[in-house]
């Protein structure tokens, strides 16, 4: 008898504790207290350090200036950072541990789409917001998650106006493209392709190089070989910065356009020379004029001391539709705040943003090409009139024939 009670302890006990952290990890707004915990997830090691500390930089910027203005609904925000390397694996333990252990509020992330694809489900099935301020992949957007929001221009956005202006303005007859092997690079080549093709531009080579490559010739080769117009790439900052090189080690000197991790300064000073003439999407530039974006570069440039590049762009605007969105709901329901977050309508770094159903930001993207200004390379934004900077130049007046 006495064994029989010892076990139906344990068992009370054990049914105590599941239901307890049933309870707590339900929770669909912040504990008791003076602070809400918000986590960020970003590669803050590995290949793409560069573009995790944009993430992480303007994260840190934007808790602290909610901070000074007295923090959201009376609580002040505490950030807890996590490194996923761009790995789903480390990325799933990392969003496992600000969901049960630190039981923050919302998560801010990811760089790499196919790590936002691999933790959005459990993400959202603890009930907790998820900011995405970089990952690009439409897919991600397109899943009827009602607590995703997405505060930058998908890839599909992304690369249409991409391949339009490119149509118009340049009006090439025929393009090749190259691109990462991943789901990344497969569907940026894909829509960029499809849309060309549409416009009657005819696609004459299609090459893919996986990740962790450095040699990329034998794809360059084909595509000289080809003979194409322009070249449209998909690529990270490395991998960019060593293609531009390459190509012109044997002497491929067409126009190159890319999609991928080549806005920020640190793109710039890997590819140096070769960089030059290159066009491609950005969705942020520091130089621009408009009020919310210079604020914005002030307070980034006084508190880190270089320009912000627009993955720091998209992390800010993040916050601010994170704080907007929890202020104009008046309280931490996270059903009200989603539904108060769709119906924002506010300027960010980037721009005017607002949300569909679907939680995607309505954007525009910006064009830039890489230009010699006084000296020094710089990318000058082509696109859209109202932010336009200069004009095109094609690549055998840059290169001299």
């Amino acid at each position: 008898m006495a064994l029989s009670k010892n076990v139906l302890v344990i068992v009370v006990v054990a049914l105590i504790v599941i239901v307890a952290a049933a309870f707590y990890l339900t929770q669909t707004g912040p504990t008791a207290g003076g602070t809400v915990k918000v986590g960020l997830i970003a590669p803050l090691t590995g290949g793409l350090a560069e573009h995790g500390l944009d993430m992480k930089q303007a994260a840190i910027l934007a808790v602290d200036e909610i901070n000074k203005q007295g923090g959201i609904l009376g609580k002040k925000v505490e950030l807890v950072i996590e490194d996923t390397e761009c790995n789903p694996t480390k990325a799933t333990a990392a969003v496992q541990r600000l969901l049960t252990q630190e039981n923050v509020y919302a998560v801010f992330g990811e760089y790499c789409s196919t790590v936002t694809l691999a933790v959005q489900p459990s993400i959202m099935e603890a009930k907790k917001l998820l900011f995405v301020p970089v990952s690009v992949a439409t897919k991600i957007t397109e899943q009827g998650y009602k607590y995703t929001f997405r505060t930058c221009a998908n890839q599909w956005m992304q690369t249409t106006q991409n391949a339009d202006w490119v149509v118009e303005h340049l009006k090439p007859k025929t393009a090749a493209m190259l691109g990462v092997n991943d789901d990344y690079g497969r569907e940026g080549l894909k829509i960029w392709g499809d849309r060309a093709k549409s416009k009657g531009v005819k696609i004459v080579a299609e090459e893919y190089f996986d990740k962790g490559s450095t040699d990329f010739t034998s794809q360059l080769s084909k595509i000289k070989a080809a003979n194409p117009d322009v070249i449209f790439v998909v690529a990270n900052i490395r991998d960019a910065a060593n293609i531009l090189r390459q190509a012109h080690e044997i002497g491929l000197y067409k126009q190159f356009v890319m999609l991928g991790g080549v806005t920020s300064d640190e793109f710039l000073q890997l590819a140096d020379d070769d960089a030059l003439g290159l066009v491609h999407v950005s969705y942020f530039e520091p130089t621009s004029k408009r009020p919310a974006a210079a604020e914005f570069v002030k307070k980034f440039r006084e508190r880190w001391g270089r320009n912000p590049a627009m993955y720091a762009a998209g992390v800010w605007d993040a916050f601010l539709a994170f704080k907007l969105g929890v202020e104009k709901a008046g309280t931490w329901d996270v059903d009200k705040v989603a539904d108060a977050i769709r119906s924002l309508k506010f300027e960010g770094a980037q721009g005017t943003i607002y949300f569909d159903e679907k939680g995607q930001a309505q954007t525009k993207v910006l064009l830039v090409q890489v230009q010699k200004v006084g000296g020094k390379l710089k990318r000058v934004i082509l696109y859209p009139p109202s932010d336009k900077q200069g004009e095109y130049i094609p690549p055998e007046k840059l290169y001299g024939g």
